[in-house]
């Protein structure tokens, strides 16, 4: 896949009312005219049903939702889980993701599952356990631990993958919590199936720079973990907390251990772990629709991977709880009416029109990142993606004010796309958040 390339993400139960795959159909033309190039789709495997409250994540436990199901505690990794539909429905929507030519990937979540796996009576040893024979639980996940020393497991997983891919027309993986799971599992089984499917796409939940070093084509864009990852460090530039020149720092700080495969990052302003953790007070609430905007323009021109989470496309703010459903909890699908609002009709305009200029310009996909200086840089990021055939700036006012800077210039330009931005003889004003994208014309 190409560096350019836009992925979307969707659970199942945040996506629609219903939260069913076959619901989820329904809504495939719409994704494809956003100009999405890959569809992930969070878990819909057999969830483990133990009543046991002390075998709930924290998270769960502090949903209200009383709902023993988790998505990320598996029980049975062939099989679809009742409350999704059936493997026919999942044929049905990966057929037509691919009819609009659309990929789709599905996560694997193989650090841990739940006590009662359907392998878990015949194989104990594919769990880690204790010196007194109980499950090994890692500290954070009341779950248990895979044990991925074990060649049989390993196999076992390995099927798994083949399934998916043989059964379904998968065309890639992306891996819960992949740091934590031995490199080594991940390269041969990734190989192997890459024998069947030489152009499966991987994606690793982690940070470690030898995972995109020819064994993952991304990983998440959080290097540092959150307390210093790109969505934390722009959220905190939009509320006053830091200024522009921290992205810089950021950049500088983060980056150089990946070297040229730190386009490989994925950068998101949501996914299911934020939107979950939100719980009312989303960034659309928060910040506020503008200000939510040049966050996307930086995630989309930035050097990485753009991700969006249903609902950012047309300023969803509803809470996303990934354990409410349609039997537990409050019912929290994104609230699909906000794209008949006029910020909601301005966001999917932006968001189709920012995605068309990534797929076209050569600076983005080719280019190499240079920052440009600017007479605020507390308040004005402003940077360049520089190829052979284009030199493409950009420019966001992360202030919620008026700001009047200079920016470092070496000819003419044409503007791409701005919002809240007025260029006269040299000085641009930009009014609070507003951003230009523009190409030097010479």
């Amino acid at each position: 896949m190409k560096n350019n390339s836009i992925i979307y993400q969707l659970a199942l139960r945040s996506f629609t009312p219903e939260g069913t795959l076959k619901a989820t159909q329904k809504r495939i033309s719409y994704l494809a005219s956003l100009g999405v190039d890959i569809i992930y789709i969070g878990p819909f495997f057999v969830q483990d049903e133990d009543a046991d409250v002390s075998t709930w994540s924290e998270r769960q436990r502090l949903s209200g939702t009383y709902n023993p199901k988790n998505p990320y505690k598996i029980a049975d990794y062939f099989n679809v889980d009742p409350e999704f539909g059936t493997s026919d429905d999942v044929k049905s929507l990966v057929d037509e993701i691919h009819k609009y030519g659309m990929k789709v990937i599905f996560d694997l979540v193989y650090m841990h599952c739940g006590r009662n796996a359907v392998f878990a009576k015949e194989h104990p040893d594919f769990f880690m356990r204790n010196a007194d024979g109980s499950f090994k639980i890692p500290a954070g996940y009341p779950f248990p631990r895979l044990n991925l020393n074990n060649s049989e497991l390993r196999n076992y997983l390995l099927s798994n993958m083949e399934y998916l891919v043989s059964e379904f027309d998968v065309d890639g993986f992306r891996c819960d919590m992949g740091d934590y799971v031995p490199l080594d599992f991940w390269e041969e089984s990734f190989q192997h199936i890459k024998k069947k499917k030489p152009d499966l796409i991987t994606i690793n939940e982690g940070v470690e720079p030898e995972c995109i070093n020819g064994v993952f084509d991304w990983c998440y864009g959080w290097p540092g973990q959150d307390e210093r990852s790109f969505r934390k460090t722009v959220v905190d530039m939009l509320t006053a907390n830091k200024t522009a020149e921290d992205l810089k720092t950021f950049y500088d700080d983060n980056y150089k251990d990946y070297g040229e495969n730190h386009k490989k990052l994925m950068l998101f302003m949501d996914n299911h772990d934020t939107a979950n953790d939100s719980h009312m007070e989303r960034l659309e609430r928060k910040l506020g629709s503008q200000a939510v905007e040049a966050i996307l323009v930086l995630s989309n021109t930035y050097p990485g991977i753009s991700f969006l989470w249903n609902g950012n496309e047309f300023c969803d703010d509803a809470e996303n709880c990934m354990f409410s459903n349609r039997y537990h909890g409050r019912r929290s699908a994104i609230n699909w009416s906000k794209a008949f609002t006029k910020e909601g009709i301005e966001r999917l305009a932006f968001v189709k029109k920012i995605f068309a200029l990534r797929h076209n310009s050569d600076g983005i996909e080719n280019g190499n990142f240079e920052w440009i200086e600017n007479s605020m840089p507390e308040k004005i990021i402003s940077y360049a993606r520089v190829s052979a055939k284009q030199k493409l700036i950009v420019a966001v006012n992360i202030a919620n004010g008026t700001v009047d800077t200079v920016l470092e210039a070496d000819g003419k330009i044409n503007v791409l796309m701005s919002r809240g931005a007025q260029i006269n003889d040299g000085n641009t004003v930009f009014e609070p958040y507003g951003y230009i994208i523009a190409e030097y014309t010479n």
